[in-house]
């Protein structure tokens, strides 16, 4: 493995605004999404009614589609966000969760899923699927009462499941594993009947990453925000169980062939869950975005891109 530079004439609009784009990356500088080749697409989301910053810090993030053609740009902890065809940069589905004070609490719930469909928050309790070339509603149905702020989404390798880090009253974090596979084989409710995971008191919005298609890690071990300790909690996404606790880990997280890489203070950290221990360090090295289908990280840093791989 090994680092490279290279200098770039643009600059994301922040730290969650480089994303994965087939072999490259896709860069949101705040009006415009940026390809590789240079082929630029304006994009300027709706005006906030205003903004937040009690639950997480405000501001744009970017999206993409495994196979390269879609990109989303959302507004974490705010209202809005669109669906853009890379193809020919058109907005096949504009996106709005329908309620200010409700939205500013979690990250915009937004995940591309396999051929061509994506979840996205269209109120701040409910998501749909939807047709991401055409922006087609594939989830109609009739939702009352259910009482949970859906948060982050985070898509399994295979697609079989969603990790949903939302909450509910009084307030509580509870992690939700989605079968995607019931949903779209006819099961409809099956995003308001997803398998809770744990409760943890004023808890949300940690980092998330699939180990394996069955085994998520989800960050913070504990059940109440005043007595966490920094690691990352195992779980089995078939039976709900807890299968693993790995004390240490924290900052923002992507699993790599079985283990975790995690920024940390001391820079890009190595963790193996199976031994329970760190095994690995790039001191100083703290990239912002991975691509899983080339392995490799990346950040941009005063007009230069810096990928490790």
């Amino acid at each position: 493995m090994s680092f490279s530079e290279q200098a770039v004439q643009l600059q994301p609009a922040n730290d969650r605004c480089l994303a994965p784009l087939g072999d490259s990356w896709l860069v949101y500088t705040g009006s415009h999404l940026v390809q590789p080749d240079g082929t630029s697409y304006e994009l300027m989301l709706p005006d906030e009614l205003e903004e937040d910053d009690r639950f997480g810090t405000p501001g744009p993030t970017v999206h993409t589609s495994a196979d390269g053609r879609f990109a989303a740009v959302v507004r974490d902890y705010g209202r809005y966000g669109a669906v853009v065809d890379l193809a020919d940069g058109r907005v096949t589905l504009p996106l709005d969760r329908k309620d200010d004070d409700d939205s500013c609490t979690t990250p915009y719930p937004i995940a591309f899923l396999n051929a061509g469909t994506l979840v996205a928050a269209t109120e701040w309790n409910r998501l749909d699927r939807f047709d991401a070339a055409t922006g087609e509603l594939l989830t109609p149905r009739d939702l009352q009462d259910f009482d949970y702020f859906h948060g982050a989404l985070t898509l399994s390798p295979t697609g079989a499941w969603l990790l949903d880090d939302g909450w509910s009253w009084h307030p509580v974090g509870i992690p939700t594993v989605i079968d995607l596979t019931a949903w779209k084989n006819g099961h409809t409710f099956a995003a308001e009947h997803g398998r809770q995971l744990s409760l943890r008191t004023y808890h949300w919005n940690q980092p998330i990453a699939w180990v394996s298609d069955h085994v998520v890690a989800v960050q913070g071990i504990g059940e109440d925000i005043d007595s966490m300790v920094d690691g990352v909690e195992l779980y089995d996404a078939p039976s709900g169980e807890r299968v693993g606790t790995v004390f240490g880990p924290k900052g923002r997280m992507w699993a790599v062939d079985g283990q975790l890489a995690v920024v940390g203070d001391q820079g890009l950290e190595f963790w193996d869950p199976a031994e329970g221990a760190r095994v690995g360090v790039l001191a100083g090295y703290r990239p912002t975005a991975f691509n899983p289908r080339t392995r490799t990280f990346a950040v941009v840093d005063d007009g230069v891109l810096r990928t490790y791989c």
